[in-house]
């Protein structure tokens, strides 16, 4: 009978106040057939709640709770679960591992670089026995080499995979069980409700939830599901909110996409300049480094402005 190594599931906690980030990272956590996760917390007093009880092997931690801390998290549990710090920054990633974190993630995750982490937490369950020796034929759900249809050692990762990861679309973020996903939904991310130039918009960043004007918003740059908002000021946020949907709602009279990952206001160009093979560099107000306008763009922008 044939031999191979197999792992006994890793349990996983994630602790984040925002629902889609915690919802995005279960998604990726999912194409992980030997990671479970067991609970998920918004907040610092039901994040000890869960831990204490689910025992989990590993944490996936929010650097910033609300008014809290994750730092202040380590601090109140005695579980030995491993913890990875997850952060819109990197600014604190010293201060993560002086507390023995395993690993720093910065928003948005990259998928290549959470199979690593997920490859170091099985490595070390491996280490610590959690392993046992099983017929493949028993396991269906064993990973399977993709170039090759033969068992995949513990801890190595499917590429194709991944390539589910990329072609996540919006319904795959709802969770049709959760009404206060379904609130949120209506209230924050219904792309037919269009923003006047006088709207406010609330939106959650890095933990912070707050108000800010769509008159302030110079312009948004694409980052996969995610997206940065430039404001006045030389404020950058990272949201989740994708491109499609901020051409749908901003008002056109001041919004204008000039690349597939490049929303600007017009009324923060400060100058555009002609680039080659018929494309052009915009200079906005305060924002150091131009962006590029596609030919199809800029011919589009034209048409529009006859």
């Amino acid at each position: 009978m044939k031999e191979t190594i197999t792992t006994k599931t890793l349990n996983t906690v994630i602790v984040d106040d925002d629902i889609q980030s915690r919802k995005i990272l279960g998604i990726l956590l999912k194409k992980f057939p030997q990671v479970k996760v067991v609970g998920e917390a918004s907040n610092l007093v039901s994040a000890v709640d869960i831990i204490k009880e689910k025992k989990p092997d590993s944490i996936f931690l929010d650097i910033q709770l609300g008014s809290n801390s994750g730092f202040e998290l380590i601090e109140k549990i005695s579980n030995n679960a491993k913890v990875i710090f997850i952060s819109a920054y990197d600014k604190y990633a010293l201060r993560a591992f002086e507390v023995n974190a395993l690993d720093y993630l910065t928003k948005p995750i990259e998928k290549d670089r959470l199979a690593l982490t997920v490859s170091r937490l099985l490595e070390m369950k491996n280490k610590n026995g959690n392993t046992e020796i099983k017929d493949p034929d028993a396991n269906p759900d064993l990973l399977r080499n993709t170039e090759e249809d033969a068992p995949a050692p513990a801890g190595k990762i499917k590429k194709i995979e991944f390539d589910i990861v990329d072609n996540l679309d919006g319904d795959d973020l709802e969770d049709p069980d959760s009404e206060d996903d379904a609130e949120e939904k209506s209230v924050n991310s219904d792309p037919s409700k269009h923003l006047e130039y006088d709207d406010r918009l609330f939106i959650t960043s890095d933990g912070v939830s707050k108000f800010i004007k769509i008159s302030s918003i110079q312009c948004i740059t694409a980052e996969k599901d995610y997206s940065y908002i430039y404001l006045t000021g030389s404020k950058k946020l990272l949201i989740l909110k994708p491109m499609v949907e901020w051409e749908e709602r901003l008002t056109r009279k001041y919004f204008v996409r000039i690349h597939r990952s490049t929303i600007i206001n017009l009324e923060y160009v400060e100058k555009v300049e002609k680039w080659f093979n018929a494309s052009y560099r915009v200079y906005m107000q305060n924002i150091s480094e131009p962006f590029q306008m596609s030919r199809r763009y800029a011919s589009k922008l034209k048409e529009r402005f006859k």
